[in-house]
């Protein structure tokens, strides 16, 4: 009697790692886009001749405010970007390195 041997095709399994990295990488992606969405704004109220009230995320031109960095105000989305960029990094690597095993003589 012949066993029955299930094998994933490579396609499904390049499909999975891809689908699992860029899980991994929403929450960096994320961050580095409400930093960049951030920097215009402060960038145009400068411009304007404004100062930027980093609490309410608005130009002020009646007063001027402190600069507040963007790690004392989102210090739980930078955490959460580190630890979810690590993890795609160690996962891509591990991807990469159990693709070179399986070719391995």
């Amino acid at each position: 009697m012949a066993q029955l041997v299930l094998v994933r095709s490579h396609s499904l399994i390049v499909k999975t790692h891809v689908l699992i990295l860029l899980a991994l990488l929403v929450v960096p992606l994320f961050c580095v886009t409400a930093y960049v969405r951030e920097i215009i704004a402060v960038d145009s109220a400068l411009d304007a001749g404004a100062s930027f009230d980093y609490a309410a995320g608005r130009a002020d031109y009646t007063a001027n405010h402190p600069f507040v960095p963007f790690s004392h105000r989102h210090g739980t989305l930078l955490v959460l970007s580190a630890l979810s960029l690590g993890a795609a990094v160690a996962y891509g690597s591990y991807a990469v390195s159990a693709r070179f095993r399986s070719r391995a003589i």
